[in-house]
């Protein structure tokens, strides 16, 4: 008897530790899970759900509309073919959603967003009671398509990506990538774009791809030295063109030997055997260190309330300490990596005195008439570093662009602060060249991160289609 009323209570405890368990898992499915697997892409609820709405548009931030649905035939219109591939993305019902297209998706079904306003509320009601058709929310872009359209043309031929972004508040107001796909296309092409590995048309070079940042890294290690070495400003360094390592040498620009020569005029004339110097003195941790102000190695988003679109962030991480690795480094080469949107935030710290602002592309959602259901706002991502280290290197951005490296920048008109780079490569190779500006120097407006793939020395083509598009861009 004892035997069974045991085994009644083995079966009793089961059957509840059972129930228990299926509702903790309903519990943590419908808190945690349900929303995921609802606006899931691959759910075949959403797909059912994608034949019965009427997508929403995605536009620039002067209302101009970049991708849009045809209502007669329900084809999703890529206005500008490639100038946006990598902004945008592509929707196929073969080949999924990639870009804004994904990252917003939920918007653009209509599925987010509590209504802001009355007549959002109202509309919808309306839209019920007459069942009209299910319309998604529209995506307004911080983009400017102008200023997108103008850069990517202004890359030709060349292979390269740029980045420009309101310093002062993180909206992303262009950002280039070239070669790019054209979306229209894709179910057509897409076997041809995705086998290109020379091309690699489907990676936004802004913030999936790596290149050595070559002499726009001075500005990380002219930070290092001011915020370090107590008498920066008369300190003096012996230039003679040529810095040995035993059998390595790093050395300037054509052997130029720039003599005694300050920290000012070494950034000016991008001198480096002096930033070389300079980086074995301060020595790896502090350079390192220096670098992760800049949010060097760490974990960077284009982000808002709906989406975080991951990026590629800088690196500044290797294990050989010997001198003449520190010393490459410190000039942007050896093991440092960049993009252009990483380097955008960078050169942004200098143009809003030390501070780095979240960079965003979402800058507001509205209905189907036009009704706002969210704005996007400001927000600091990192104090960089004080604002009198980022005067001091915005005096040598200036006078960077009025007598030295850059003087083919220099406008009348627009005070432009700048550093140009030019990133060593494969073997046989025209180096990549690399353009970091800001302007107007006084309110800035504007900051902008070219790279151009092979561009030249001296900063080459990336110097004209950095000046073109600030130019471009206040004059409009």
């Amino acid at each position: 008897m004892e035997d069974r009323i045991s085994n009644v209570k083995k079966i009793i405890v089961f059957f509840v530790f059972c129930f228990m368990s299926i509702i903790t898992y309903l519990v943590y499915f419908d808190l945690f899970q349900a929303e995921k697997i609802k606006y899931d892409s691959s759910n075949p609820r959403m797909t059912i759900e994608e034949k019965t709405t009427i997508r929403g548009n995605i536009l620039d931030n002067s209302g101009e509309k970049i991708v849009y649905t045809d209502i007669k035939t329900k084809k999703r219109i890529y206005k500008f073919n490639e100038v946006f591939g990598n902004i945008s993305g592509y929707n196929s019902q073969t080949y999924g959603k990639t870009g804004l297209e994904k990252y917003y998706n939920n918007i653009l079904l209509g599925n987010e967003v509590a209504a802001l306003n009355i007549s959002v509320f109202l509309n919808k009601i309306k839209d019920n009671l007459l069942n009209k058709q299910k319309r998604g929310d529209n995506v307004i872009l911080t983009i400017d398509s102008n200023l997108q359209k103008r850069i990517y043309d202004m890359f030709g031929e060349n292979k390269g990506a740029a980045v420009c972004i309101n310093p002062k508040t993180g909206e992303i107001l262009a950002m280039v990538s070239k070669p790019s796909f054209n979306p229209n296309n894709i179910d057509k092409n897409f076997d041809d774009y995705s086998k290109d590995n020379v091309n690699k048309p489907f990676i936004n070079r802004a913030i999936q791809e790596y290149y050595p940042p070559g002499s726009v890294f001075k500005i990380v290690t002219a930070a290092a030295a001011i915020e370090n070495i107590d008498d920066i400003e008369s300190y003096k360094n012996k230039c003679d063109g040529v810095l040995k390592f035993g059998d390595k040498t790093v050395k300037d620009y054509q052997g130029e030997k720039h003599g005694d020569i300050n920290l000012k005029n070494a950034f000016k004339y991008s001198c480096n055997n002096t930033f070389a110097k300079l980086g074995i003195r301060l020595g790896y941790d502090i350079i390192k260190k220096t670098s992760e102000k800049f949010l060097f190695n760490a974990e960077l988003y284009v982000k808002d309330d709906f989406a975080s679109i991951p990026i590629k962030s800088a690196k500044f991480d290797f294990d050989e300490r010997d001198d003449i690795y520190l010393a490459t480094s410190s000039i942007g080469q050896h093991e440092v990596k960049a993009n252009p949107l990483s380097m955008a935030l960078m050169v942004s710290a200098i143009a809003n005195d030390g501070e780095i602002m979240q960079p965003y592309i979402l800058d507001e959602i509205t209905d189907y008439a036009g009704n706002v259901k969210y704005k996007s706002e400001p927000k600091l991502l990192k104090s960089a570093i004080s604002k009198d280290t980022a005067n001091l290197i915005k005096s040598y951005m200036i006078a960077t662009v009025n007598e030295g490296t850059a003087k083919r920048a220099k406008n009348n008109k627009v005070q432009i602060a700048a550093k140009t780079g030019t990133a060593e490569n494969a073997e046989g190779k025209e180096p990549h060249s690399w353009f970091v500006a800001f302007a107007p120097v006084d309110n800035p407006k504007i900051a902008v991160a070219v790279v151009v793939e092979n561009g030249g020395a001296g900063s080459g083509r990336a110097l004209e289609i950095a000046k073109d598009a600030i130019l471009y861009y206040l004059n409009k």
